[in-house]
């Protein structure tokens, strides 16, 4: 299905159910192990900076570990 012949209503609904599961998910992980949802969202908003650098640790992490995986898949 190409997403280009679709309106831009039905993208920007798709995107907000998409941000909903997303934040559901997040949200109950967090909740699960003590952090309330008020106080993430209000740290979320106060320090949104903090949350950019902890996206982009992440993100170098992933890249670190799956380049080790393909190396060691080659190497050995």
């Amino acid at each position: 299905m190409n997403t280009n012949n679709l309106s831009p209503n039905v993208k920007k609904w798709a995107k907000m159910i998409g941000f909903i599961i997303f934040a559901f998910f997040g949200f109950s992980y967090l909740n699960r192990h003590g952090v309330s949802p008020v106080w993430t969202a209000v740290l979320i908003v106060l320090f949104p900076g903090i949350f950019r650098f902890f996206y982009k640790v992440i993100c170098f992490l992933v890249a670190v570990a799956l380049f080790i995986a393909l190396l060691g898949y080659l190497i050995f």
